[in-house]
């Protein structure tokens, strides 16, 4: 079917925040990402948006796990995206929000990220986690939203693979485990190097905000401050690292200690 002026009206609003809420919908765009998705085979997909000359080159047939698919031209497409060069083929998704299991948090890694603004950040944080397989993510009700469009693009696909949780952190921290064998991890400028930490396989990362760090009312939950320490050669030494890298790095770490 060919989408229908209502239909483009519809889409273009799930951009804000607001009309994502209400409907429970969100929009991922790319051809890589949303081949990926067809290709697992159980991902449910609410409605398939590409061009004509995109459907027949990739024979996208009905399917249990695709509701409906809509025939739109480049410059319905191009109402729709977000991006600079609007892709041939979009899909709606619905919002999930998994459920919060603290037995599960107990198992294994996880991280908390407080007030995360950047949505770049925040997508390629949910995408380093996802490489290092961390399921769980705890963010604080200040960060960027998770099913923002610049998310979900740097993100690429991982953000349907991860359990984003909205919470209140303290609280959280608060309900996990306070033995030696359970890590309460909070990055910082200063503190213990990450190198020397002992393998506990399991235990919760906090990351702060870009520019503030980490809130104060979550440094009494904390067990250890954490650091990244630079390599200071020829005198010369960046202020910090972004704290999109700063979590691949210790996960990168952390995660591989046996």
């Amino acid at each position: 079917m060919l989408l229908s002026r209502n239909k483009i009206k519809y889409l273009t609003s799930l951009k804000v925040k607001k009309y994502r809420n209400l409907h429970g919908h969100f929009i991922i765009e790319g051809e890589k990402i949303i081949k990926d998705i067809l290709g697992d085979g159980q991902t449910i997909i609410r409605q398939l948006v590409a061009t004509a000359e995109w459907l027949r080159e990739n024979q996208i047939g009905r399917s249990a796990f695709i509701e409906e698919i809509a025939e739109a031209d480049r410059q319905d497409l191009a109402r729709i995206s977000t991006l600079e060069t609007p892709p041939p083929v979009l899909a709606v998704m619905d919002i999930t929000r998994p459920r919060l299991e603290i037995n599960e948090l107990s198992r294994s890694w996880s991280l908390a990220l407080d007030n995360i603004q950047d949505p770049g950040n925040m997508g390629t944080i949910i995408r380093t986690a996802s490489w290092f397989g961390i399921r769980n993510i705890l963010c604080s009700m200040d960060c960027v939203d998770c099913f923002n469009p610049k998310v979900v693009q740097a993100s690429m696909g991982a953000l349907l693979h991860t359990k984003i949780h909205y919470t209140e952190l303290p609280e959280m921290l608060s309900m996990l485990p306070s033995d030696s064998s359970y890590g309460i991890y909070g990055t910082f400028m200063d503190g213990t190097s990450v190198f020397e930490l002992p393998a506990t396989g399991r235990g919760i990362i906090v990351f702060g905000n870009e520019a503030g760090g980490i809130s104060e009312n979550l440094i009494p939950f904390l067990q250890t401050r954490i650091t990244i320490p630079p390599v200071n050669r020829n005198g010369i030494h960046v202020e910090s690292l972004n704290v999109a890298s700063a979590v691949a790095v210790v996960c990168a770490i952390l995660v591989h200690k046996l």
